[in-house]
């Protein structure tokens, strides 16, 4: 049986544009985060590959996409260990592999894989099925399930960057990053060169920068004083982001849409819509300052 990624053939150099959104809590935007990120790399130019990694699919919503086959492709290239089957062009530049109820399966494939060709062939099957695709990509983003440590090791073990959003409760900041960061330290032993990317604050008040300050204070405490908290912070707007997924849209492209009778919150929505693109473009720096470091 093989004991190791490379191994199995895994290059882990080629995943230097993977990024797994995570966290040990449902609820946190993760799915958003994945969604608003996804759209704008690809409208900037950037071929993009969105991957929902979930039971429940619910990425396909943030592009107005159908259910489409529940995550059937997705499940069957991890049984098979071939390459994922993505749906093409859902926007320019833009592929999705869907997500959906079928994944539900995946807890005990990883048990028969393990069983049949080893712990590190079951933990890298993501990694198997996604490194085929890596170079037609610059960018993936995936959307990681919670509460469910299988599959997010599969999702750890096939990205360079971990970035786990974060609310202010007590289940998000203490439970949700400490078991985040048991499966982060548990997929290091695989994939040697996962990082941390840092911890995005999701869902507070705009302007909040007494709660921000507390979950630096606490995101640091939990998992090291070198940790970065990214500042571009992603307010609460819960009538802005319920009808950027009912439309099917990320937030800027509402905003772009610039429709009639949005107008009387037109500015909530340009704000949550800047602060999205500004965290896009600080995720996309950091990666390339840590990259160059590593050199």
């Amino acid at each position: 049986m093989p004991m190791s990624a490379e191994a199995l053939g895994i290059d882990y150099t080629l995943f230097s544009h993977v990024t797994c959104f995570a966290s040990g809590k449902g609820g946190v935007g993760k799915t958003t985060l994945t969604g608003n990120n996804a759209t704008k790399t690809a409208a900037n130019g950037v071929p993009t590959l969105a991957i929902d990694a979930n039971g429940q699919g619910n990425l396909r919503r943030e592009f107005g996409m159908e259910e489409g086959d529940k995550g059937d492709a997705f499940y069957k290239a991890l049984r098979e260990g071939t390459p994922l089957v993505p749906v093409k062009n859902v926007r320019p530049n833009l592929d999705v592999v869907l997500g959906g109820k079928e994944l539900r399966q995946i807890n005990t494939l990883v048990l028969e894989i393990a069983q049949t060709e080893g712990m590190y062939a079951a933990f890298c099957r993501l990694a198997t099925c996604l490194q085929p695709l890596l170079s037609q990509y610059g960018v993936v983003w995936i959307d990681a399930p919670p509460e469910n440590p299988n599959v997010l090791m599969l999702c750890l073990c096939a990205s360079r960057w971990l970035v786990t959003p974060v609310k202010m409760d007590v289940c998000s900041l203490k439970d949700a990053l400490n078991d985040v960061s048991d499966a982060f330290k548990a997929a290091k032993q695989v994939n040697q060169l996962l990082e941390l990317l840092g911890v995005v604050h999701f869902g507070s008040p705009n302007g909040s920068s007494s709660i921000h300050k507390e979950v630096v204070k606490e995101a640091r405490h939990l998992l090291g004083a070198s940790t970065h908290v990214f500042g571009e912070t992603i307010h609460a707007s819960s009538k802005t982001a319920k009808l950027a997924r009912d439309l099917g849209l990320s937030v800027w492209e509402l905003e772009a849409l610039k429709r009639a009778e949005d107008k009387k919150f037109e500015d909530t929505i340009s704000n949550l819509a800047s602060a999205h693109d500004k965290l896009t473009t600080a995720l996309l720096k950091r990666m390339r300052e840590r990259l160059e470091t590593a050199a």
